[in-house]
């Protein structure tokens, strides 16, 4: 893996994320740590592919990381977590596999049609589960349990 490509490829993801925090309203205040994040996270992504893992593992460790760096600094800015983490994976959307299902299908390539499309729903659950993940680490309120078995339910009043 070439230094070149990869910060060519931390340019790019940079300038993605600046465009969509731009488009999605960020406050200036998070511009640039929203684009530092998604940049971060889409090299990764291409680091992790370039050294041969697989593109669904290298997206969910993308996506990981943006829920991850996405929480801390919404703490630290004071602003929700959507504003880091919806911009920090734009990048990481399947698009391509996307628009080859519709390819395939209108062609008449029933086969290649759903290859592309399970392969994009496959990355689409990738990017889900890496954030779901970081939730689950980064909120206290997953660790707690909602129902203890000690106290008898309450009684329903007519």
């Amino acid at each position: 893996m070439e230094l070149l490509n990869l910060f060519l490829q931390g340019l790019l993801g940079f300038t993605v994320t600046l465009g969509f925090s731009i488009l999605f309203n960020v406050p200036r205040q998070a511009l640039l740590s929203a684009s530092l994040i998604g940049a971060g996270a889409h090299m990764l992504r291409f680091a992790l592919r370039q050294m041969g893992v697989s593109n669904e593992l290298a997206t969910y460790c993308g996506a990981l990381s943006v829920g991850l760096v996405g929480y801390w600094q919404a703490r630290r800015l004071g602003l929700p977590r959507l504003v880091f983490t919806v911009t920090g994976i734009i990048s990481m959307i399947p698009g391509i596999p996307a628009y080859e299902t519709v390819v395939h299908f209108s062609r008449g390539n029933i086969l290649d049609g759903l290859q592309s499309g399970i392969r994009a729903t496959i990355l689409a659950s990738a990017i889900a589960a890496g954030l779901s993940t970081a939730r689950i680490l980064t909120e206290v309120e997953w660790t707690r349990s909602p129902v203890t078995l000690d106290e008898p339910e309450p009684a329903v009043v007519d």
